[in-house]
Order: C-alpha cells, then sequence, then structure tokens
C-alpha cells in the first residue's frame, strides 16, 4: 500500500528546487530596485505637482494597483509582440517580435506593480523629513538636487526601509507568478516535479518551505540592515573637528593642596 504522504520526497523536492533559487531571488531583487527608483520618481512627481505628469502618474499608479498581477504579466507578454509588429510596419523596421526575454516584461511588470505600490511608502517618508533639516543644507549653499542626495533621502530611507523590505518580501512570493510567462522558477519547477511524480502535495509543500526559508533570510539580513541605519553616525568633517579641538585642548594640571600657615 503506497503511503498517502512521502515525507522523504519533500526532502528530495526541496532539493531539486534548490537550483531555481537564484532566478526567482534575481527577478524579485530587479523588479524592486527598478520599482523602487521608479517609485521615488513618482513620489516626487507628485511632491512637486509637475503639470501633466502629476495626471499622468496617478492615473497610471490608478491602473496598476486597479488589475491583478496575473492579468497584467499575460497583457504585457502578449502585447510586446503587437507593439514591435507596428514598430515595424511603421518604420520599415525589421525586428524580431518574438525575441525579447519573458524575464525581463516580467521584470519590468513586477516592477511597474512595485513602483505603485513603493511611490506612497516613498512619498510619506519623504515628508518626514524635518524641514528645519531641508532649510540648514539650503543655508549652507546646497543646491536641491544636492538636498535631496545628501539630507532628504538618506533620512527618508531609515523611515521607509522597513516598508519596502515588506515589499520585497511580497515580491518574493509574487514572482511565483511568472510561470504564466513561460519562466522556470521554484513554482514552474515545483509543478513540473509534480506531474512527474503525481506527487502535488509533496511539491507544493517543499516549495512552501523553501519559501518560508527565504523570507525569514531576508527578514534577519533586513533587522540587521534596519540597526545599522537607525545607528547615529558622525560625519568624517565632524570627527576631524573633534579630535582637533581635543588636541588643541589645554593639559588640566591638577591643583595643589594648600598648606594653611598658623601664626
Amino acid at each position: 500500500m503506497d503511503t498517502i504522504i512521502d515525507f522523504p520526497a519533500i526532502g528530495q523536492y526541496a532539493l531539486d528546487l534548490l537550483p531555481y533559487i537564484p532566478i526567482t531571488l534575481a527577478l524579485s531583487i530587479v523588479a524592486t530596485v527598478l520599482g523602487t527608483g521608479l517609485g521615488l520618481g513618482i513620489a516626487l512627481i507628485k511632491l512637486a505637482r509637475v503639470p501633466v505628469l502629476s495626471q499622468i502618474s496617478a492615473i497610471l499608479v490608478s491602473y496598476l494597483r486597479g488589475t491583478p498581477p496575473i492579468v497584467q504579466l499575460l497583457l504585457n507578454v502578449n502585447a510586446v509582440p503587437i507593439a514591435v509588429l507596428y514598430i515595424n510596419h511603421t518604420f520599415g523596421t525589421n525586428w524580431n517580435a518574438l525575441a525579447l526575454s519573458p524575464f525581463l516584461v516580467a521584470a519590468l511588470t513586477f516592477a511597474l506593480i512595485e513602483a505603485a505600490y513603493s511611490s506612497e511608502t516613498i512619498r510619506a517618508a519623504l515628508l518626514s523629513v524635518d524641514p528645519k533639516e531641508v532649510e540648514a543644507a539650503h543655508a549652507l549653499g546646497m543646491t536641491p538636487w544636492q538636498t535631496l542626495r545628501r539630507v532628504t533621502v538618506p533620512n527618508a530611507t531609515v523611515v521607509a526601509f522597513p516598508t519596502l523590505v515588506n515589499h520585497f518580501i511580497g515580491m518574493l512570493k509574487q514572482s511565483s507568478l511568472a510561470f504564466v510567462v513561460s519562466i522556470v522558477e521554484i513554482t514552474a519547477y515545483a509543478k513540473i516535479l509534480g506531474g512527474r511524480d503525481y506527487r502535488f502535495f509533496e511539491a507544493y509543500l517543499a516549495t512552501a518551505i523553501i519559501y518560508w526559508a527565504l523570507t525569514v533570510i531576508v527578514e534577519q539580513i533586513a533587522r540587521r540592515v534596519e540597526r545599522a541605519l537607525a545607528r547615529p553616525r558622525v560625519p568624517a568633517a565632524g570627527r576631524r573637528a573633534r579630535r582637533v579641538a581635543s588636541s588643541s585642548r589645554p593639559a588640566t594640571v591638577p591643583s595643589r593642596p594648600t598648606t594653611e600657615v598658623t601664626a
């Protein structure tokens, strides 16, 4: 009689899925980095209230939040060949409409989704920066770009980092949808393994364990980074000033006790 649950198979499936972890991580990291950069741009456009661009970004964010990621994947993977054919027809080019990598399509799709959600997180973090620090930077002669790069973004990063880590964890799990555009990552290969041995439960349980382990590792790394970001740092100029001040300070001479002379 066959066992209901093959526990040794769970461990074997987990080992078979390990080579596909880099694909999942690469897709998640690329999408998160691109999405965070785009989210910063959208947040700055909203804060600056740039005409036309503010309205376009609002419509884009509403669309990305209002449609399922799997629908966006299926739509984009079919829209790209149509766009290439249209360009070939309009400009007389001869590009291959099917040459675009599914990995690139999935990464860009996930990056746009990440941008839609991270833009509000980043905007709130930028608003949390003390205006007095910005005013002090302007008083020191910094340009708006220098103030943004040296003062606003570093301070906002400390505030936004925990939420952005949660976004990355969500992206790590969301990357399992990439199998619909023919990307063989952890979930896709688990489906292949389950179909090979008709042990779908064991294959998907091994998949869940791997995703869980990846999430725990990311959380531990994020805690260390968060503590490092929250630790107060003294700039190099400040350290030099302190050393100069301490070296130029006169040495203190202990006072001698006075002896009382009696007549």
